[in-house]
């Protein structure tokens, strides 16, 4: 796995909250931003990672689940369906976990990394991950949809997380 120049942006950097440029064209650049930030998350240990994450204002996500690894480009959630809640991480907010409802099932239009449209119909697991990184290139976090109660319950860790960020920010 070869190194990348990219870092995990965490909260409350501004970038996490940008909603991400569309992609005009896929190109080498397009495909090779796609690679960093793949290994990026898999460096991090991540399910998925969006590009504003990685500090890039493009709308581009990368997820792996199992065997299946997405690059994709542009991605938008058509449609939803069901009900599941379900307890999430985020690269971007070390150490946190927090119970999210989600749909149990989404329809998704994108183009892969050769530009190519596609449209993907997932559900369970893969469909969270999805959701949460396309919340992400719209500017949305994970704790923006928890519970009042669950936001309460997580104020000291996420000083803790402002707290680092700061931190490494005055590095």
């Amino acid at each position: 796995m070869k190194k990348t120049k990219l870092r995990i942006h965490t909260w409350p950097e501004g970038i996490l909250r940008k909603k991400c440029k569309k992609v005009k064209v896929v190109d080498d650049n397009i495909r090779q931003l796609l690679d960093e930030m793949h290994t990026l998350m898999v460096i991090n240990d991540g399910a998925g990672l969006a590009a504003n994450q990685a500090g890039l204002d493009i709308s581009l996500i990368v997820i792996e689940a199992g065997k299946n690894v997405f690059k994709l480009v542009n991605p938008q959630i058509t449609k939803k369906e069901g009900k599941l809640k379900f307890t999430e991480g985020c690269l971007s907010f070390p150490g946190m976990t927090l119970d999210i409802n989600r749909s149990k099932k989404i329809w998704v239009n994108t183009l892969n990394e050769k530009g190519e449209a596609l449209e993907l119909e997932l559900e369970g697991f893969l469909a969270v991950v999805f959701q949460h990184e396309i919340d992400h290139i719209n500017g949305v976090l994970f704790i923006d949809r928890a519970s009042i109660w669950q936001k309460m319950k997580s104020q000291a860790q996420l000083k803790k997380i402002r707290e680092a960020t700061k931190n490494e920010m005055s590095k």
